[in-house]
Parts: C-alpha cells; sequence; structure tokens
C-alpha cells in the first residue's frame, strides 16, 4: 500500500469520525429536545395537578358547608313536622268540639221547633 492509499484511507476514517460525530451532535441535540419537552410536559402535568388538588380541596369545604346546610334544614322540617302535628291535634279538638256545639245547637233548634 503506497503512502497515497494510506492518505486516502486516513482521510476516509477521519471523515467517517467527523460524520459520526456530527451525527452524534445531533442525535444529542434532538434528545436534548425531547429532554426538554418532557420536563415541559412534567411541570405543566405537575402545575395543573395541583390546581385540581386546590379545587378538591375548593370542592370538600363546599360540600361540607352544604352538608351543614342539610342538617340545619332538616332539623327545621324536623320541627315544622312537630309544629303541624300539634297543630293537627289542635285542629281535631277544635273539631271535636264544634260538633259537639253543633249537635247541641240543633237539639236545641229541635226542641223549640218541638215545643212550640
Amino acid at each position: 500500500m503506497t503512502s497515497e492509499q494510506r492518505l486516502d484511507r486516513i482521510e476516509r476514517i477521519a471523515k467517517l469520525f467527523v460524520t459520526a460525530g456530527l451525527r452524534m451532535r445531533h442525535n444529542m441535540r434532538e434528545l436534548d429536545e425531547k429532554i426538554g419537552i418532557l420536563i415541559s410536559a412534567q411541570i405543566r402535568s405537575e402545575d395543573q395537578a395541583s390546581e385540581i388538588r386546590e379545587e378538591m380541596r375548593q370542592m370538600l369545604a363546599a360540600q361540607k358547608r352544604n352538608d351543614e346546610r342539610f342538617a340545619k334544614t332538616d332539623e327545621r322540617f324536623a320541627k315544622t313536622d312537630e309544629r303541624f302535628a300539634k297543630s293537627d291535634e289542635r285542629f281535631a279538638k277544635l273539631e271535636k268540639q264544634t260538633d259537639q256545639t253543633l249537635k247541641t245547637l240543633m237539639e236545641l233548634v229541635k226542641q223549640r221547633r218541638n215545643g212550640k
């Protein structure tokens, strides 16, 4: 092998090294970009998760307030039911008294008619 052939061979090998190095640099840049994209996506994902957690806290607090309101409303309904039951009892008593009064009045009217 002549020295010129050896030089050509070394040049080809050097070109291959340079090409491989350039390819490696290009691949590294692409990998860096992809890693950057992944990191950005992860940061966005963590931010969204944080926002969702905060919204969940707010929703749980609102649910707790609603539960308290519902409990108060249930108490009010129970009291109202008690009042209605008492009113029903009073109305039943008044109805009996009214019926008795009407019967008595009707008897008096009959007696007067028969007495005349």
